[in-house]
């Protein structure tokens, strides 16, 4: 049987709106913009052939038709809810985390008897790698650690929330600082050599800062080391092969086992962001709640800072 139905999120739209009886309310509930909302509403209204608000000073009075329609909406939405709940890639609340490579492998994967501890024994838990560009599929991923440009919006239907920005550090190894005869509290750049410094050379932003901490060196930077993965440099680092500049994030496994030291070189701060994704459908749910925790801990500055571990 063919039914002739109006548009979904329209209907969600106004469901939302009208328990709200904000356009603004139902906005932030929905994670979209006010003009999203009133242009479904209009779209509501004219395949309905009703009106459904009236203005009331600043805030919306629903009709006689909208009165009609919200209960068992509202009722219809909810066993909707329900039963899509029991079947599809949430049946038995597995957990589908997604992570860029370089956070996952020197932050989270350390970190995973803390996760366990707070979750249930009997959630399944999945991580997904994606990249950076990645459009982030439902269906595979419930919540998502990504990088990218403070300026850059969020995938269209998820949750974004704004971590922490990368903050660069320069670091080495305490091998490579004996073998040099250097303190990291003072590091001769004058006596540097282009094969002393390693760099990431996907990262143009952090070659422009970097010739700040290195303007009174003899090489350019372009003759220096330089790796496609921030890894790769870190691993190079460790092995007591030169300076890389890396973030506090992602070095700070590497200073608490004693492997990297944080020099004395100005810290600088990066455009881009560490942020938070959340499928909607699953915001509300106590297991999506201890994992998104689980990242923003590990992730905030506040809660794991080298400052302690700088030698001034």
């Amino acid at each position: 049987m063919r039914r002739k139905l109006p548009p979904l999120r329209a209907l969600v739209a106004f469901e939302a709106t009208a328990r709200h009886q904000s356009v603004k309310g139902a906005a932030e509930e929905l994670h979209v913009t006010q003009s999203a909302i009133s242009h479904q509403l209009r779209q509501l209204e004219e395949n309905l052939g009703v009106v459904l608000f009236t203005r009331k000073g600043r805030g919306l009075s629903a009709t006689k038709s909208a009165k009609l329609l919200l209960p068992r909406l509202t009722e219809a939405l909810d066993g909707i809810a329900d039963i899509t709940s029991e079947v599809g890639p949430d049946k038995g609340k597995a957990i589908r985390i997604g992570a860029l490579a370089t956070p996952a492998l020197t932050v989270l994967l350390y970190e995973l008897d803390n996760l366990r501890d707070r979750l249930p024994a009997d959630i399944p838990v999945q991580f997904r790698k994606i990249e950076f560009d990645d459009g982030l599929d439902p269906l595979e991923i419930d919540l998502a650690l990504q990088i990218a440009p403070k300026d850059l919006p969020g995938p269209e239907d998820w949750i974004t929330e704004l971590l922490t920005p990368e903050v660069y550090t320069a670091f080495a190894a305490p091998d490579w600082l004996e073998k040099r005869g250097y303190d990291a509290s003072n590091i001769d750049v004058a006596k540097l050599g282009p094969r002393d410094i390693l760099l990431i050379d996907s990262d143009s932003e952090q070659f422009s800062q970097i010739e700040q901490w290195f303007k009174d060196a003899s090489f350019a930077l372009a003759d220096c080391w330089t790796f496609s993965h921030h890894i790769w440099a870190l691993e190079a680092a460790r092995a007591g092969q030169g300076i890389v500049a890396s973030t506090d994030v992602v070095a700070r496994n590497y200073v608490e086992r004693g492997e990297l030291v944080a020099l004395n070189f100005p810290d600088f701060i990066s455009h881009w962001w560490y942020r938070l994704l959340i499928r909607p459908a699953r915001e509300k749910d106590p297991v999506v709640i201890e994992a998104a925790n689980w990242i923003r801990e590990l992730i905030n500055p506040k809660t794991a800072s080298l400052a302690r571990k700088k030698v001034m």
